[in-house]
């Protein structure tokens, strides 16, 4: 499982998304977005009305933020 966290500096839903990955030891890569240019960039990439991260991808595929990992979690029984 190949599990991308896209997060910015000082974000509560950051570092609950990437708690909740390590409460369960998946590995994740974390790209940082603290940069306000980048992150705008990222949004435009990834599709209108995103504003927001932490943004998860888990294998190539946008869970989205932290609620939208927690319902991955239970639907997937992790």
């Amino acid at each position: 499982m190949n599990i991308v966290l896209y997060s910015k500096n000082n974000c509560v839903w950051c570092d609950r998304a990437k708690n909740l990955l390590n409460s369960v030891n998946l590995p994740f890569d974390e790209i940082d977005l603290s940069d306000d240019t980048e992150r705008s960039e990222f949004y435009k990439k990834i599709g209108e009305g995103v504003k927001t991260v932490p943004q998860i991808f888990i294998d190539d595929t946008r869970v989205g933020g932290y609620p939208q990992l927690v319902t991955w979690f239970e639907e997937n029984g992790i």
